[in-house]
């Protein structure tokens, strides 16, 4: 069994982050796929964001942030 994920999502929890209860989208420009979800926090250089999925960690260098609750304007390629 892997427990890779539940240890990362029960981590990401244990230590304080800065949290809200804001909506956030992640886009990933080179898929044109977006995620939107509850803004959990910031921790590791990755949003923290829970879906209907559940908990997902997402670094920051890889996705376009939007909404209230992004901490900086990222892009993909930090431009």
């Amino acid at each position: 069994m892997n427990f890779a994920k539940p240890l990362c999502v029960l981590a990401a929890f244990a230590f304080p982050t800065f949290s809200s209860a804001g909506e956030i989208a992640l886009t990933f420009e080179s898929h044109g796929v977006t995620i939107s979800g509850e803004f959990a926090g910031f921790q590791d250089d990755a949003y923290i964001l829970i879906t209907t999925a559940g908990p997902l960690h997402v670094p920051a260098n890889l996705a376009t942030c939007e909404g209230e609750d992004c901490l900086v304007q990222f892009t993909a390629n930090n431009e």
